[in-house]
């Protein structure tokens, strides 16, 4: 029995935006991490994204109730040049500037962190970076 067909594509951005917008909860946590490294031998232009989703119900007298993890979720990529490039650009150049979204950079890596806390920081940073997401969604086809 097969449960997985390699052909298989999880668009990861999309489902994350779907469970978001399909959620009950009005505290949903997202953390998104996307690394391109470029220090590998084997695999010289090389991407990594993290997407945590976290749902709590928290009190402000009494604290912390619940927290559950929603779903946590890496995938891989080796890149072409080309795509590296672009996947880069798609983070630098974007003048959206907020407390939610962190880049760090050295030699050979770049890192991007994007954290939201509500719904309306969640779409305002796919609002944002919905070009930079569906980039990466599209990877595999």
């Amino acid at each position: 029995m097969t449960f997985m067909n390699n052909d298989a594509n999880i668009k990861q951005f999309q489902l994350i935006k779907f469970i978001n917008e399909n959620s009950s909860d009005d505290h949903v946590i997202s953390k998104i991490t996307i690394v391109l490294r470029r220090d590998k031998i084997e695999a010289p232009y090389y991407m990594i994204s993290k997407i945590r989703l976290s749902s709590c119900i928290d009190r402000p007298d009494n604290g912390l109730i619940h927290a559950m993890d929603i779903l946590n979720h890496a995938r891989r990529h080796n890149l072409t040049e080309d795509t590296y490039n672009e996947i880069k650009s798609l983070i630098v150049d974007n003048d959206y500037e907020s407390e939610q979204v962190k880049i760090s950079k050295d030699d050979t890596q770049l890192k991007m962190d994007l954290m939201s806390r509500n719904d309306d920081e969640f779409k305002n940073i796919f609002e944002n970076y919905q070009e930079l997401f569906n980039k990466i969604d599209n990877l595999i086809d």
